[in-house]
Order: structure tokens, then sequence, then C-alpha cells
């Protein structure tokens, strides 16, 4: 069993499709996923991949996908993040797994794979995924300043609303959707369509603006990230992007991700000039959910962030972590000041 670098590696052939099914990895390494993410993203940064495969023989049994840049003077490797992955996460086999935990000079051969580098950067990473990372690095993870939240669905959908979600909440969405419907002919459709994919994260984006300070999908290749990964991911049951309309027009857009039970929710954007009052966003999220789990999804992933609003539909927290690992003094140094900055974020106030 052997790891080496294949950055000329198909992503999209049967070889990855075979190992990402059997190894507990996340929908941020789907093969559309980092094929698009290869595809658009790191050239715009001045990055470059670096995808290093595990073969026994010649059967892949596991696959890291990185990203060598320079930032800040540093000659970095990261995960395939760039602020959009939420999730990282090596794709390893049991087999991978087993020898990994059994011989240690296999994790020495992964990092001599990593070439000269001042920094090391492995981020989010999930609790389930912590043990991966520590037998590829050899290293502690420090935790991060942030967590992410999930709920867990159980049909029916009515006894788990009123279990789940807050009252007040709940009371309010009632209300406002029985007033919304009064008012309008309201549609909620799941896309299909490409083109008309396209256009609904054109117009998500297009609301977004001037909202979230330094937000990514502002940027044009991020912006083309996500539509492709919108339109290639909507027959293979991935990716999902969702519309409400009302009177016909547009109002809110929800965009994300489906992946062995999970919906995962990615990135919303709402008409507030004309839809506010509704509350078109949390409209999408109680919809959803509801459809989802007719349809057998068993969660409802908010991804990480903090943001109040999740707790109120019952949402557990999961811990987050990050992995920085020197490679020089530079890179000791740099990696002592950011564990002190994302522990004083987290301390509270």
């Amino acid at each position: 069993m052997r790891f080496a670098v294949e950055n000329g590696f198909d992503i999209m052939g049967a070889e990855y499709a075979a190992l990402f099914a059997r190894a507990g990895a996340t929908a941020f390494q789907h093969p559309i996923w980092l094929n698009e993410f290869y595809r658009h993203l790191p050239e715009p940064r001045s990055a470059e991949p670096l995808i290093i495969t595990l073969r026994s023989d010649a059967a892949l049994e596991g696959l890291v996908p990185l990203i060598r840049r320079r930032k800040a003077g540093l000659q970095m490797l990261e995960t395939t993040d760039l602020g959009v992955s939420d999730y990282s996460a090596p794709v390893l086999s049991s087999i991978a797994l087993e020898k990994l935990d059994q011989d240690p000079e296999l994790g020495n051969q992964f990092r001599a794979a990593l070439g000269s580098h001042d920094l090391i950067r492995i981020r989010p990473v999930r609790e389930e995924h912590v043990r991966s990372w520590k037998l590829l690095l050899d290293a502690e993870p420090a935790r991060l300043d942030f967590a992410a939240h999930a709920v867990s669905l159980e049909p029916p959908f009515q006894d788990w609303r009123s279990s789940n979600i807050d009252k007040s909440l709940a009371g309010q969405l009632s209300r406002k959707r029985r007033r919304w419907l009064k008012q309008a002919q309201v549609e909620v459709k799941r896309l299909t369509d490409a083109e008309a994919i396209r256009q609904a994260i054109r117009h998500l984006i297009d609301w977004r603006s001037g909202r979230f300070e330094g937000d990514p999908i502002q940027q044009s290749q991020v912006g083309a990230f996500y539509s492709s990964v919108a339109a290639s991911g909507r027959d293979v049951d991935f990716a999902e992007t969702w519309m409400v309309s009302s009177d016909g027009q547009p109002s809110a857009v929800l965009f994300g991700l489906t992946h062995e039970g999970r919906f995962l929710y990615l990135l919303i954007g709402c008409d507030y000039e004309n839809a506010g009052r509704h509350s078109p966003g949390m409209q999408m999220y109680d919809w959803i959910m509801e459809d989802w789990m007719a349809r057998g999804g068993q969660s409802f992933d908010f991804t990480i962030g903090d943001e109040p609003f999740k707790k109120q539909f019952g949402t557990a927290e999961t811990a987050m972590s990050m992995f920085l690992v020197p490679g020089s003094i530079k890179g000791r140094l740099a990696a002592t000041a950011l564990v002190r900055l994302h522990a004083k974020q987290a301390e509270p106030a």
C-alpha cells in the first residue's frame, strides 16, 4: 500500500466513485463537488491541486484532496475549503484506515508525499473524522470557535414539528404562511431544469448582494462554482435547488446537498423587499424539512455557523476542529498565532 501524488487523477471516473461510496466521507468530497471545486476555484486564488492517492497494488483505497498555495508569505497546504466546503475529510476505505492504524510508516509516507511547506491547515473537521486526520498527520487538533448544527428527522412531520421547532417560531410561521397563501398564489418547487437552476442561483446571488460582509458567492468564480454544482448534481440525488414564487415572481431560493439521508443546507437568498413580511427564508426551511422527511430523509444539517435561528429548529451541535501542522519556523510561528486567535474568539463574552 503506497501514497503517491496524482494531480491528474480523474475525480469523475468510476474508480473514485467506487471509493467514495464506501469511504464514509462527506458530501464535500463527492465527485461532483471536488470536480467543480478544482475546475473553478484554485486558479483565481493562486492555488494548485494536490491530490494524493493511496493504492494497494492497483486498487484505490484512499484519496486526500488538497490544494497548495502561498498566503501571507507562507507556502500552505490546505483541504479543498476556500470558503465553500464545510466539512473536510480524507476519503479512506476501511482497509486503508486499518492499515494506517497498524503501520505508522504509512503515515510517514503520506507526510513525505506532501513535499515542502511552511504550514498544513486542515479545517473544518467533524468529530468523526478527527481520528483519520490524526493518523495521516501525526498531530493533535485544535478546537474551532464555531460548531455545526443539525436536527434529526422522524415522521410524522407534524408530530416532529411540535416536538422540535420552537413553539413561538412554529406559531409565527403558521400564521405568516396562512396570510401569504391568502394574499398570493404561492408555489414551492424543487427545480430540475438546468437553466432554471442557473437562473435561480443568479437570483440568490443578487438578493444576497450587500447583506453579508465578505460573502464569497459575490465573487464570479464562486458563483460559477455553485451554479455548476447545482446544475450537475440535480440528476444524481446530490444537489437540490428550491424556489418559492409568489404570484409568479421568485421570492426565495435555497441550495443544498443531499448525502446518505442528510440534507445539507448551504445557501439561501430572499427577496426581502417584496416578500420579507412573510419570512420566506424560514418558511423555506420548514417546507423543505417536511418534503425531505417524506422522502425518507433522516437529518437536516444547517452545517457550520452558530446563527441563533438554528437552535429554534431543535438542532444539536457538533464540535469542529482544525489541524495546524508546521513545516518550518515560519509555519510554527503562524500556527501558534492562529491557535491563540481561535481560542480567544471562542472565549465567552
